[in-house]
């Protein structure tokens, strides 16, 4: 299957919330906060946002008030202990990583490649678990990243349980928006992996890297797709067709486990 936008850069998810770009430059700056900064300096916030002092004292302001975030030291923000409860009710909503995690790990020791696991959120892809293999590659789909739902094998499977009016509307809205060209093999793709339940692609988010994915379903809905990824270059038609086997095989296993 052809990607619809071949290796170029990925359109944006969707068309931006008008009318809330206070709202949106806090969050922004509660978005800053990772494992890599754990604290967050106003200069910090002055240097990304490119906003003046009196807007950033009062977004952080905001941010204090709600009790997401406290002033350590002077001028070192970090985020309060209220922000373990948020990170509790997005870990009750992430389902099945841990089902998934064993099964991930037996195909990529069957495969020799990085296995993952991924599920709908919103009108994005974000990958749940992964299992990396003894030599990774290097992928955009990583746990906790939004991918649109357009490209690549494990986002189209996802894709392909849209509707044919939900699905118009997510293509309406990408900005960039697909050529008629792109938009009409993405719907003739869909079609096949909707009818197949399975879909491959070939350097439709990352360059050089093939990929294929299986539905997950619980009771016959679908609630995620299981991928393998792995270099082109080092596969020849007997590995394609070992690791195809194998990623249907898994999917079927997660599916069965899930619905006992």
């Amino acid at each position: 299957m052809k990607p619809p936008g071949g290796t170029e850069s990925t359109p944006a998810l969707a068309q931006k919330t008008k009318g809330v770009d206070s709202a949106r430059r806090v969050l922004q700056i509660l978005l800053q906060f990772s494992d890599g900064r754990p604290e967050l300096t106003l200069d910090d916030v002055l240097e990304t946002h490119e906003i003046s002092v009196p807007s950033a004292y009062r977004y952080l302001s905001l941010l204090r008030e709600m009790n997401l975030i406290e002033e350590r030291v002077k001028g070192v923000f970090v985020l309060s202990p209220q922000i373990l409860r948020l990170a509790r009710a997005a870990d009750m909503s992430l389902d099945y990583r841990a089902e998934a995690q064993p099964i991930l790990d037996r195909l990529r020791d069957l495969t020799g490649e990085t296995a993952l696991y991924l599920r709908q959120v919103n009108d994005a892809a974000v990958c749940l678990a992964i299992s990396e293999s003894d030599h990774p590659i290097s992928i955009s789909f990583q746990p906790g990243h939004l991918m649109p739902l357009h490209s690549g094998a494990a986002a189209k499977v996802l894709f392909a349980e849209y509707s044919v009016s939900k699905r118009k509307q997510y293509l309406d809205r990408l900005n960039p928006p697909l050529s008629p060209g792109q938009r009409a093999r993405l719907e003739e793709d869909l079609d096949e992996i909707k009818g197949a339940g399975y879909a491959e692609s070939v350097a439709e988010v990352d360059a050089g890297v093939w990929a294929v994915a299986d539905a997950a379903r619980l009771h016959g809905t679908l609630i995620g797709a299981i991928t393998v990824v792995a270099p082109e270059y080092r596969l020849d038609d007997a590995q394609k067709d070992r690791i195809r086997e194998a990623v249907r095989t898994g999917a079927a296993e997660f599916s069965a486990l899930l619905g006992h």
